[in-house]
Formats: structure tokens, sequence, C-alpha cells
């Protein structure tokens, strides 16, 4: 679930919840309005972005501005794009930190590698923050970069897994619609009776959008382990993964074609299910070109029951170097606030807070998607990020190649897993050869 300068509009799905205190005595109790501070020097913050370029986008940035001049008027935010010459590194580099990084909570454990973080649990605290108002899976996704709890941000925006469903195809083959609490197997009939061939068109029934890597983590399973570097991928859980997958795969026609998934949903309008992330605005732009769709709650193991993997977290953390250590907290609870991440969320992005009505106010400012059944995205909760060896990326992709393999029948399941076990050892051991 996991790795995407940050878009301005997921930014702002962080909520400011003034009730519980996160306003602190500024932001008074609920309904009073917010003063701003005054006579204070103007700052102006750098933030750059890491692998967030559709979450801090040029809707977020507007957002958070707003409520940024309200409330801290003395501070702007100078937002750097990931290019060229305003990445991290490049920032590092030139001796010009920013003072704000947004990321996926992923990256973290490189950054605390790099003496770039450190905790602001001090900070927030000043500040009034209320760590209650999140949901606490996100928070503990956040601290999970730290072995001793450090909190280096807070969320402001989340992925989540979801089902997505072209009506026409399945009123064109008189299938009915999916439900909520399907299981793979419920999927996998109805992927069958969709996959056909009609008039000269090719119809997929279902991609499960990241071959078996997004199937595999609601099982809480991985590729390489964090603590050794050792594959642990030869195990009757990725036995099953393995094929499972293989069983979409097989069903004839719906096998793998040059066109990606999504432009096969989004563009074509040959795929009848895309299991995916958070593409809400994606798929408000492809209804304009006439697709048809809605969403329904991601598909469940039997023993795993409204569980989908992996939510990255999105996360707006301080740097180490920062000479604005006070402002910064500051900006970063805004941007988590209630009233920031509620107009994020009207706009379709989902907010890390636990709040029932930012929940409700998800995508009904966006004509696109007042109809669809969006409460079925919190039927499931993801499952907790794993604390991942840092060779995990290339080691899902060394598992992802030796998969294609199986499928096309080069092996059975069994020398697949451990001609994965060796690909990842090997890779891991010219990965430390290279330090």
């Amino acid at each position: 679930m996991k790795k995407r300068v940050v878009s301005a509009s997921v930014l702002a799905i962080a909520v400011l919840t003034v009730a519980a205190g996160c306003g602190g005595k500024e932001g008074g109790e609920k309904g009073q309005q917010v003063k701003p501070e005054v006579n204070k020097d103007p700052i102006t913050l750098q933030l750059a972005v890491q692998g967030t370029g559709a979450v801090v986008d040029q809707e977020f940035q507007a957002i958070v501005n707003e409520h940024l001049k309200k409330k801290y008027p003395h501070i702007t935010i100078n937002y750097n794009p990931e290019s060229q010459g305003t990445t991290i590194d490049a920032l590092l580099a030139a001796g010009t930190p920013p003072d704000i990084i947004i990321t996926f909570n992923g990256n973290l454990a490189s950054y605390r590698d790099k003496e770039l973080v450190y905790d602001m649990t001090p900070q927030f605290q000043t500040n009034g923050g209320d760590l209650g108002r999140f949901e606490a899976t996100y928070i503990n996704d956040v601290k999970n970069a730290s072995d001793k709890g450090e909190l280096y941000g807070l969320p402001v925006n989340v992925n989540y897994h979801a089902m997505y469903y072209n009506k026409d195809i399945f009123d064109k083959f008189g299938v009915a619609y999916p439900t909520n609490g399907m299981n793979w197997n419920q999927l996998l009939d109805t992927a069958r009776k969709l996959t056909r061939k009609e008039g000269g068109t090719q119809y997929r029934g279902l991609d499960p959008g990241s071959t078996i890597i997004w199937m595999s983590q609601p099982l809480s399973i991985a590729v390489i382990d964090p603590k050794t570097d050792k594959a642990i991928i030869n195990t009757d859980k990725w036995r099953r993964v393995f094929e499972l997958a293989k069983s979409i795969y097989d069903i004839p026609g719906n096998g793998y074609i040059a066109e990606s998934p999504k432009d096969q949903f989004m563009k074509s309008k040959t795929l009848a299910i895309l299991l995916d992330l958070n593409i809400l605005n994606q798929l408000a732009s492809a209804e304009k070109e006439g697709l048809n769709w809605d969403v329904a709650q991601y598909p469940s193991y039997p023993e795993q029951p409204n569980t989908y993997g992996n939510a990255s977290v999105y996360v707006a953390v301080g740097t180490k170097p920062s000479k604005y250590k006070d402002d910064v907290a500051k900006v970063i609870d805004l941007m988590s606030s209630e009233e920031v991440q509620l107009a994020l969320s009207q706009k379709g992005r989902l907010s890390p807070l636990r709040s029932e009505k930012v929940k409700d106010a998800l995508g009904s400012e966006n004509p696109a998607l007042k109809n669809k059944d969006l409460p079925s995205i919190f039927k499931s909760k993801p499952v907790p990020y794993p604390v991942a060896s840092i060779y995990r990326s290339k080691a899902e992709s060394a598992a992802v190649t030796v998969f294609r393999q199986y499928l096309n029948g080069g092996m059975d399941v069994n020398t697949a897993l451990k001609q994965t076990e060796e690909a990842v050892n090997k890779l891991v051991e010219a990965e430390k050869g290279k330090q």
C-alpha cells in the first residue's frame, strides 16, 4: 500500500479538532471565532515533499493557506515541488534543508537514520494538540518509525484500499453489482461471469491492482524480514497468495495485457472491477468521459474480515535543522485540524481523523462523488503498517518477477517460492556489497 510535489488537497484532509483542544487557547470553545496570532515577525517556512505529489497539490495548498492566513497570518509556506533542485536530497546537499516535509510513513525511518527528524511530542503538547483526534492505527503507524515511540510528525492524509466497478459492464452481462463484505472466493466467481469477449472486445472481470503485493498485505506477511534482511516468503500464507492471484489471472481472457489496469478501467472501459487505492478524484474526471462507476468494500480473507492492506499514512514532519520549530508544530497541527481536514474531506480526500463529521463529509462538495457508496470505504480497516526492511521495495519487485514466471507456467508454486527466496537473498547481498 504502500509508495506517492504532495497534493494540496490531500494534506488538507487533516482536521483541526478545536473541541478536543487541538487549537489550544487560541481556538476557544467550539463555534467561537479563532483569534489570529498578531504582532509576530513574518516568517516563511520551506515545505518539501517526497512521494506525495498527488497529495500536496494546488487544491491542498489552497485549503491550508486559507486557514493558515486566518490563524497564523505571520506565517507563509513556500511549497517546493519534488523536482530537480527541490528534492529533499538536493535541498540538503545545498545546505538549505526544509522546515517541513510531507511524505508517507514508510520514509520516516530513513529520515531518522539521517538525523533529519526529531520527537515533536513536546511541541504538540505545548500547542494543546490532542492525539486522540486521530485513528489510533494511523498514529501508531507514524510512531513505528521510531524504536522509542517518538512522534516525528502528524498524519494529514491516508491511503485506503477499495473495490471500484464499472456498472455498465455489469449491466451488459446481467451480473449483480458487488456487495460489501465479499470474500476473495465470492469475488472470483463474479469475475468469471464478467470476463467475456463481445463484439470483438475482450472484457476483463477483475484486476487486483498490484498483483500479489496488495493481496498479501491483509495477511500481515512480508517478503523480507526487517531485522535480518533475509527472505521470509517461502511460507504457507505466501503460497496461498500466489495460488489465489494465479486463479484470477488464469480466468480465460483475464490475463495480463499491455494496457495498464487503471487505463483499462478509466479509459478503454474494458475492466469490470479494479482493486486500487484512493483514486476518487481520478474517477470523477473519468466519469466526465463516460465511465459509469461505483465503489464497494475491499474483499476480505475469511479469517480476516473487514480488513485490507497497508494504508500508507501521509505525514507532515518537522525537521531538526529548522530554526522555527514552534511555528512548524503549529502549522502541522493546523494541517491535521478538524477544520482543514473537513475541507479536504469534502473534496474527496480521506482523513486520518476519527471524526464522524469529517468522514460523513467525504466527497460532499464534489458533484461526481455525491451518489457513490463512499461509506463502504470505512467498513474495512487497514492492518498496521509494517516495520520494513530498507530493501522492501526491491524485494517485492523480485517477488512479482518470479510470480509472473510462475503464472506463465514456468514452474510450480513451491519452486516459485523457493526461487523468490533465493532471488531476494542474492539481491540483498549485492546491495550490501555496494555500501
